[in-house]
């Protein structure tokens, strides 16, 4: 049986969909955090999060005498560990932690009535802190 030649034409490797990406909106606040690809966000980064907000909390840099923080992040997928010392069909494992999937272009965090050249610094120790890259969203 003889094969015919493949036309590079019909095989691609396109990526899809980049077009049909949807805009970047923010539901509650002025200002939000989003990331520009997908990442797995652990809890671990969510408590370095949470130390740099007590930093907002204590001193209060804002434009009104209050401001708000939206957090958009729900735990979907759980992560176990074995022991050492199990053996292979011993079971899933013991539950470990919560890991999130974000998409791409996800707003994590959504802030109102608050100094910008005060977010813009807090970003720039976040991005030294964490693994997935943070970015201003207006």
């Amino acid at each position: 049986m003889r094969l015919k030649k493949l036309n590079l034409e019909q095989v691609s490797f396109k990526k899809r969909n980049l077009k049909k990406r949807k805009k970047l909106n923010l539901k509650f606040g002025n200002i939000g955090f989003f990331n520009n690809k997908q990442y797995q966000f652990e809890f671990i980064y969510f408590q370095i999060i949470k130390r740099f907000l007590k930093f907002f909390y204590k001193f209060k840099y804002n434009n009104n005498n209050y401001f708000q923080i939206w957090l958009n992040l729900k735990p979907n997928f759980p992560i176990s560990k074995k022991s050492k010392n199990s053996r292979m069909g011993k079971g899933k494992g013991s539950f470990l932690r919560w890991l999130v999937k974000l998409p791409i272009n996800f707003v994590i965090l959504e802030f109102n009535n608050i100094n910008e050249i005060r977010l813009r610094k807090l970003l720039y120790k976040w991005n030294k802190h964490l693994t997935p890259k943070l970015f201003l969203l207006k």
